[in-house]
């Protein structure tokens, strides 16, 4: 992690921020973020095999 960063989380009382690890990780079939910490992870995977129907665009625009 970056300095800058752990001086914010730091500087708001987010002290087990300062231990955070982000990873991203993109293949032909997925894309996927993790946040790990200790004691915690957050992982999200994306199939990037299945197309997904855009929505439609804002209202005005």
């Amino acid at each position: 992690m970056d300095a800058e960063s752990i001086a914010m989380f730091r500087a708001n009382g987010l002290t087990a921020s300062v231990t955070n690890m982000w990873r991203v990780e993109i293949t032909p079939a997925t894309y996927t973020y993790q946040l790990s910490r200790a004691g915690r992870l957050f992982r999200v995977e994306f199939d990037l095999t299945k197309p997904v129907t855009p929505p439609p665009a804002p209202w005005g625009w």
